[in-house]
């Protein structure tokens, strides 16, 4: 067990310390954000005319068409601008909406209505230009609003895109960000003051897309996003996952309890709950019936339930794929490689393999580029990931200097892809002649402390505990490192309905918890010896249970460094 020290060692300013190891030098400004990080909307390029183009159709009855993308930030964006169009105009607007089958993006012709006059493209399509251009020749006019990198801004509609707007300086707001603040324009336009109610799904998007929260304008919106959660999913979602949360809505709980089962509906769903949850996410009153329980519940609680059930599912066929996939990587030794390249062809669903992805970057620790046939002959495409902790930033940035790609479209470190299967060796060939990272498959925490057994304090734990708000993203939780805490095995035991916890009593009051440990390796661990010595890798918590209070260590890894027999 390997750990690796962020910064200075510095218990007298802790943190101080902590900040400055995410980069973050004015501590009070970070936390005590207000109004004075907001970039005026105004500084988007072409939001004037977003807002012009929008209302000219709407007053003229246009039909409007709507092209959800497929994932969070896409559903929350959609349901920004859907829920203000319909809010504004009492839902007298002819507007229609379309999900995406798979973990398609964009729009495709095809899909468009034959009598459509306008086509909104809420967090996608910045890079189509020749659907543009189609679109554009059949007197359809387009509205994308944005904010995926592009190397070029079409001419044939309004592009509303942060990362095309040089006057607007926050590069790190998502999809729903740049549509919320596409309404306060309207607001600003209307005389309304409305675009404040959708605050919270712009921070659920926005966190949901791991946007970097040290952005001092990303973060203040979702801090004041998730003050008042107005969306009647999101709210049964976090009452569904309230035991998870603790009642907490941040944004570590958000991202880790509230955007997977969403992004597990937009996966692993079928097209009915799909189109459930989006119902859901633009407030229709309905009434689904619980056979279960023969009654009826609102559309908005049934549905948090049924997109729980569909992330159990998809975690159980996500594990079961990647066994078949890492079968694959050792019977062919892919895992020599500088990136593993790997076939999933007949191995995984298309639906996954982005969520498949991610775990073999864990695991392997080196980017990842699975790919299957694609439905152009000749073709390879899927998803690709890359390792944020080694040598490679950006891996998309790195691929497409190869020239080996026909696209990369996405977040830099998380994209979709497609090349010619002709070039799989050549690419293999020139990955592993670029890259230089002697890879290490043991785990290295990064850790703010190391502590030895003569610092460990519960004042640490009580200091670390009142900034837990503050997490999530990549304002990463602290850890420490505790090296040789000494304990007898009477200190240690199971606990739990399932009896899976570990609880070790520690002096001054302080507890070290480890969730989901099995019986064969507590005994392992505990069983024998007068005196048993570890190390761990910790978070900090602060239990509250029957009016009693606990600071506690919650153990990440563990490992025993001694047994004394007396």
């Amino acid at each position: 067990m390997k750990y690796q020290l962020k910064g200075e060692n510095n218990l007298d300013n802790i943190i101080e310390t902590i900040f400055s190891n995410r980069g973050v030098r004015d501590v009070d400004r970070f936390i005590n954000l207000d109004e004075s990080v907001l970039c005026d909307y105004s500084a988007l390029s072409n939001i004037q005319v977003a807002v012009e183009l929008i209302l000219k159709h709407v007053r003229n009855n246009s039909k409007i068409f709507v092209q959800v993308d497929s994932d969070c930030d896409g559903y929350t964006s959609a349901a920004i601008i859907i829920n203000y169009l319909n809010k504004v105009f009492n839902h007298e607007i002819d507007l229609v909406w379309r999900l995406q089958e798979g973990k398609e993006h964009g729009v495709e012709l095809k899909n468009v209505p034959e009598d459509t006059n306008l086509v909104i493209l809420p967090d996608s399509g910045s890079n189509q230009i020749r659907e543009h251009r189609e679109l554009n020749e059949k007197g359809i006019d387009v509205l994308v609003l944005d904010h995926h990198e592009c190397s070029e801004e079409s001419r044939y509609g309004v592009i509303v895109n942060n990362q095309l707007s040089p006057n607007y300086k926050n590069k790190n707001l998502s999809g729903a960000g740049v549509c919320y603040k596409f309404c306060q324009a309207l607001d600003k336009e209307l005389g309304l003051n409305l675009a404040d109610y959708y605050l919270d799904l712009a921070a659920l998007g926005n966190v949901a897309d791991i946007m970097d929260v040290r952005e001092l304008e990303t973060r203040y919106l979702i801090k004041k996003g998730f003050e008042n959660v107005n969306n009647p999913l999101f709210r049964e979602i976090v009452e569904k996952q309230s035991y998870s949360m603790r009642g907490a809505v941040n944004i570590h709980t958000v991202g880790f309890y509230v955007a997977p089962l969403i992004n597990a509906g937009i996966r692993y769903g079928s097209k009915e709950l799909k189109e459930q949850m989006m119902r859901a996410l633009l407030e229709v009153e309905e009434k689904i019936y619980y056979k279960k329980q023969d009654k009826y519940e609102t559309l908005a609680k049934a549905t948090a339930r049924e997109l729980s059930n569909a992330r159990s599912r998809q975690n159980k066929q996500r594990d079961k794929s990647v066994e078949g996939i890492e079968d694959n990587i050792q019977s062919n030794n892919l895992h020599q490689d500088k990136v593993i390249l790997c076939n999933v062809d007949g191995l995984l669903g298309r639906n996954l393999t982005g969520l498949v992805a991610n775990q073999l970057v864990r695991k392997y620790k080196r980017p990842v580029i699975l790919y299957r046939k694609d439905k152009e002959k000749g073709m390879l495409s899927g998803s690709a990931r890359g390792y944020e902790k080694g040598e490679v930033r950006d891996f998309k940035k790195l691929l497409l200097a190869t020239g080996l790609f026909e696209y990369c479209e996405g977040h830099g470190n998380a994209f979709g892809h497609k090349f010619k299967s002709e070039k799989l060796d050549l690419l293999r060939e020139t990955l592993n002649n670029q890259l230089q990272m002697d890879v290490d498959h043991e785990n290295i925490y990064e850790v703010d402390f190391v502590l030895e057994e003569k610092q460990i304090s519960d004042r640490i734990i009580y200091e670390i505990n009142k900034y837990k708000n503050e997490w999530g993203g990549k304002l990463e939780e602290p850890k420490i490192y505790l090296k040789g805490v000494g304990i007898t095995p009477r200190d240690a035991k199971l606990i739990g309905k399932k009896n899976n916890t570990l609880k070790i009593h520690y002096r001054e009051g302080i507890e070290l918890v480890k969730f989901f440990t099995k019986q064969d390796d507590f005994e392992k661990m505990f069983a024998d010896g007068e005196s048993i010595y570890f190390d761990a890798v910790v978070k900090c918590s602060v239990n509250e249970y029957d009016g009693k209070i606990t600071p506690q260590f919650e153990i990440i890894d563990i490992r025993i460094t001694d047994v004394l027999y007396f």
